[in-house]
């Protein structure tokens, strides 16, 4: 009845190894010679993703909120960014082309849940090892809606929404308004 092959704690190691593997992920051992990632590069850079996202929509806000002004739309610097949008869709009549104002207003609420995920959460590093390279997703739970699911990216899809923000305020920005009226123009410069 000693310690032969089988031991007690051998099959303790061995249960508690089944166990724990399956709950941790950790599919494939770590060999020594695999590199360890740097967790906090890993946190920083995701970090300055993140905040040339929140730039990229503060712009985009920005021009927005000019052509607000612009079209003397009702709305101020505290009303919801939905509403704003709502309101500049009811003064499209105001635009040269009001069918691309449509088009860049649509493509901007597509983005809003992104950016309500982005902004209501503390930003999660997801870290895969698939027993040769390690990489990172970033997600994002939205602590205002706990029955929402996490949003999950990785780098490369956030740097496209980053661009793609950048784009729409770039065109936003060239949006053209209808000239006013020459009464209108007339009675101004009396």
């Amino acid at each position: 009845m000693g310690g032969g092959y089988d031991s007690v704690k051998t099959i303790k190691g061995k249960f508690s190894a089944a166990r724990y593997k399956g709950q941790m992920g950790c599919e494939s051992s770590i060999s020594k010679a695999t590199e360890l990632p740097d967790l906090h590069k890993m946190r920083e850079r995701a970090q300055l993703l993140r905040s040339e996202f929140l730039d990229s929509f503060g712009r985009l806000e920005a021009e927005v909120m000019q052509y607000i002004g612009k079209t003397e739309v009702k709305a101020t610097s505290s009303t919801p960014f939905s509403q704003k949008l709502a309101a500049l869709a009811k003064a499209r009549d105001r635009f040269k082309n009001p069918k691309r104002l449509d088009v860049r207003i649509a493509a901007i609420r597509e983005l809003l849940p992104v950016r309500a995920d982005i902004v209501h959460s503390v930003l999660e590093l997801i870290l895969i090892f698939d027993g040769q390279t390690t990489s990172m997703k970033l997600q994002f739970r939205n602590s205002s809606d706990c029955e929402r699911r996490p949003l999950t990216l990785t780098h490369d899809q956030l740097a496209i929404i980053i661009r793609r923000l950048n784009q729409l305020a770039g065109q936003f920005s060239h949006q053209r308004l209808k000239e006013a009226a020459p009464a209108a123009r007339a009675s101004a410069s009396a």
